[in-house]
């Protein structure tokens, strides 16, 4: 009677006949999965050779998405609605004298602007940063017929050539 008490107490505490343990089964790593290759580059679409109604509304769709992209100050500067912060960045609604001319509109984008500005009798004197380095011609054409056909503006469109141009002819703050 003893030996089964013994045993029952030794089962129950562990120390009785353990079930065999199993034997080491072999696992393989798995293999590395194979590195992702970036997603390319979504084409830039031929803007030749979309037609005139193509290319505004083309240039719209880009020009609003350039705008408000966080990382660039267009829209954290100008506004939502384009009327700027008086005193500190100008309006761009209703600004015909500074933007109604492209190749005047566009180099202040590509070349930035310093210095004081004088917009509906407000002066300001921040700084813009040029865009050149940052934006190809095709998004500074896009960005800026966006802004002269937003907010009751009515300036034109502007052409990624038009943009070139005025890249080409360089920066005219540019010491030489």
């Amino acid at each position: 009677m003893r030996t089964l008490l013994l045993s029952t107490f030794l089962v129950a505490c562990g120390g009785g006949e353990q079930p065999a343990p199993k034997p080491a089964e072999h696992h393989e790593e798995p293999a590395p999965a194979p590195k992702a290759e970036p997603a390319p580059a979504p084409a830039k679409p031929d803007f030749a050779s979309m037609n005139e109604e193509e290319q505004h509304k083309f240039l719209m769709e880009e020009g609003k998405n350039v705008y408000e992209n966080s990382t660039l100050a267009c829209k954290t500067c100008h506004g939502d609605e384009g009327k700027g912060q008086q005193g500190v960045f100008p309006p761009l609604v209703g600004q015909k004298d500074h933007m109604g001319d492209c190749a005047k509109h566009a180099g202040i984008v590509l070349w930035g602007l310093q210095g004081k500005l004088t917009v509906d009798g407000v002066d300001y004197d921040s700084a813009m940063t040029p865009q050149h380095a940052m934006l190809d011609d095709l998004q500074i054409a896009a960005v800026i017929s966006y802004e002269r056909h937003s907010w009751g503006n009515d300036y034109g469109w502007c052409s990624p050539d038009d943009v070139k141009k005025v890249r080409d002819a360089g920066d005219p703050n540019a010491a030489h």
